[in-house]
C-alpha cells in the first residue's frame, strides 16, 4: 500500500504565506447556496470550468475505487447531502453516520491511523472545488504566480471557526488562466497538532475524467513543496469507476455493525 501505510501527519507542510508579494485583496464568506451570487467572479468561472455547482447540487451519491500508485487502497461511497461515508478494504471498514466516525479492524491498518481524519480526506481532495462553496469557506484571491514557467491565478480558502475538525487548515489553489482549471492545491494539515506547521503540502491534479456532466480527478500526485516549487514526488492517488448519481444511496450502508469502534 505504499505511502498510505505511513502516518499522514507527515504531510503537514506550511507554505511561508511572507514569500508572497502583499497581494491587494477582497475576501468573502459564503454562508449558504443563497450567496452564491455573492462568490468571487474567478472563483464561480472555477466551478462551471469543472461543471458547474448547481449540476454538482443535483448529486447525492459519489463512489470510486481509491488507488494509490498501481495498488488498489479501497472503495469509498459518500453520501453528498449529508456528508455520510462508507470506506470499505480487506483489512478495515470506516463509516460516518452523521453523527460518529466508526471503524472496524485496527487503527494501524489504514491510512494516517485515524479514522476520524481519514473518513473523508480523499473525498475532500477527489470534490475539489465544489467543497470551496460549503458555508463557512472565506475566500481571498492573490496576485498571479508562476509555476513551472506558467503564469497562474490564484485563490486562498480559509474556514470560519468551529468549522469542521481543522478550521485552522489552509488551501490554496492554482488556477489555468485558459480553462480556469484548478491544476494544483497546497494545503496545511492542523488536524493532529491544532496548530499551524511550516510548510505546504502539494498535490498536482495530473488528469482528469469526465463523469456524468462533472470533470474530476483521474489522478492526483502528492509532492513536498519546497521553495515556492514541487520537491520530493510522495505517491499518485487514482480515483477509477467513478459513480455520480442523483438517485440516493442506501441509509443502512452507513450504519455502524455491532463491532465496530468509534474514533475519537
Amino acid at each position: 500500500m505504499g505511502y498510505y501505510q505511513r502516518p499522514l501527519q507527515l504531510i503537514c507542510l506550511l507554505f511561508a504565506l511572507a514569500s508572497c508579494s502583499n497581494p491587494e485583496h477582497q475576501d468573502y464568506e459564503s454562508d449558504d447556496l443563497a450567496a452564491q451570487s455573492s462568490y468571487p467572479d474567478l472563483f464561480q468561472e472555477v466551478l462551471e470550468a469543472h461543471g458547474g455547482l448547481d449540476k454538482w447540487k443535483q448529486m447525492n451519491l459519489l463512489e470510486f475505487d481509491l488507488y494509490s500508485d498501481s495498488t488498489k487502497v479501497d472503495h469509498q461511497t459518500v453520501d453528498l447531502d449529508s456528508r455520510k461515508v462508507l470506506i470499505s478494504s480487506d483489512q478495515y471498514t470506516i463509516g460516518y453516520d452523521g453523527d460518529e466516525v466508526w471503524y472496524t479492524g485496527e487503527e494501524s491498518e489504514f491510512p494516517g491511523s485515524s479514522a476520524r481524519f481519514y473518513h473523508n480526506l480523499q473525498f475532500y481532495f477527489f470534490a475539489l472545488p465544489f467543497v470551496f462553496a460549503d458555508p463557512g469557506v472565506n475566500y481571498e484571491i492573490l496576485e498571479s504566480r508562476i509555476f513551472q514557467g506558467k503564469q497562474y491565478e490564484v485563490m486562498r480558502f480559509t474556514y470560519g471557526n468551529g468549522i469542521g475538525d481543522s478550521p485552522e487548515d489552509e488551501y490554496i489553489i492554482y488556477i489555468n488562466p485558459e480553462n480556469k482549471r484548478m491544476e494544483l492545491l497546497l494545503y496545511t494539515v492542523t488536524y493532529f497538532s491544532g496548530e499551524d506547521t511550516d510548510g505546504y503540502g502539494a498535490r498536482l491534479y495530473a488528469e482528469w475524467q469526465h463523469v456524468n456532466g462533472l470533470l474530476v480527478p483521474l489522478v492526483s500526485e502528492r509532492y513536498k513543496w519546497e521553495t515556492d516549487s514541487l520537491g520530493d514526488f510522495r505517491y499518485a492517488s487514482g480515483y477509477r469507476n467513478v459513480v455520480l448519481e442523483e438517485r440516493e444511496p442506501d441509509q443502512a450502508m452507513f450504519l455502524a455493525p455491532s463491532n465496530a469502534k468509534v474514533s475519537e
